[in-house]
């Protein structure tokens, strides 16, 4: 058997704190263990889907493997990986867990895992993360002058129209609520986005290729939204009702390209170009 603890961050039900603490766990071997009291909660047996408080110690056994995170490329510079949905980039979400966490514990002690982008943590795909901190400052600078080319695979409801286009619109962050509006017009602290997006396959549930020429927060969500064609398994921007029509337990958005153009800083990523196929 092996032999996962955490100490918790959030309160909550067991089984749904266990299951944002080790997400590389098969669900269904969570829930196995919660039946066979194969979890310890402050050293005592789990009576059940009990809730539990911040600072409680959770100890689980089980003889199910953990997950891998593909790593689709690596050298001296750093990690380009398949970040699987449901898994917080960064430490500060609800769980322990995260993407620095787990390049922490892969690396050597020379390396220095640093993000340089995100993506939400039910979007999948490919991310790449700095090793060192001459590689975060060069990957940083890549980003924030637009020399990295991000290609997103989506489902969204119905087909919009024309089948091709670049859109312009206006986000405004709202940090306290979790989310970000968009308007067609400038507004007062709204910063401008631009979402490119191809058709694939249209129908009641189509898919788009979007690329994107600014990277604001739930950028793809929300401008697609905006338009009229909210992302299937999107329960923030989307339609309740349609995810459930359409049995979208997830949302169906995966980083599928990342580029790298000829003049990124980093000169060891320069024309290299990523691709994945979408989980769905």
């Amino acid at each position: 058997m092996k032999r996962f603890e955490v100490v918790v961050k959030q309160q909550g039900m067991l089984l749904s704190v266990l299951e944002k603490e080790f997400p590389l766990l098969p669900a269904a071997a969570i829930r196995k263990a919660l039946k066979n009291k194969d979890i310890r909660v402050n050293g005592a047996k789990a009576a059940g889907n009990q809730s539990v408080q911040p600072g409680d110690h959770l100890l689980l056994y089980t003889e199910a493997q953990q997950q891998e995170i593909p790593i689709v490329f690596e050298n001296d510079d750093c990690l380009v990986i398949n970040k699987p949905a449901g898994i917080n980039t960064d430490s500060g979400g609800a769980s322990s867990f995260s993407l620095i966490s787990w390049a922490r514990g892969i690396c050597e002690d020379a390396c220095s895992p640093a993000l340089v982008h995100r993506l939400d943590n039910q979007t999948s795909g490919l991310l790449v993360i700095a090793k060192t901190r001459q590689a975060e400052e060069a990957l940083g600078l890549a980003f924030r002058n637009r020399q990295v080319d991000r290609e997103y695979t989506c489902q969204v409801l119905g087909s919009p129209k024309p089948p091709v286009a670049t859109m312009t619109a206006w986000l405004r962050k709202d940090s306290p609520a979790g989310r970000v509006w968009v308007s067609g017009h400038q507004t007062a602290g709204a910063k401008e986005i631009i979402t490119e997006y191809a058709v694939l396959e249209a129908g009641q549930v189509s898919r788009l290729l979007v690329r994107l020429h600014t990277g604001r927060t739930h950028q793809v969500r929300a401008h697609l939204a905006f338009l009229g064609h909210p992302l299937l398994g999107d329960e923030l921007y989307g339609s309740r009702e349609a995810n459930r029509a359409h049995k979208a337990r997830s949302l169906r958005l995966c980083a599928t390209g990342l580029g790298f153009q000829a003049n990124c800083p980093l000169a060891s990523l320069r024309g290299k170009r990523f691709s994945i196929d979408a989980p769905f």
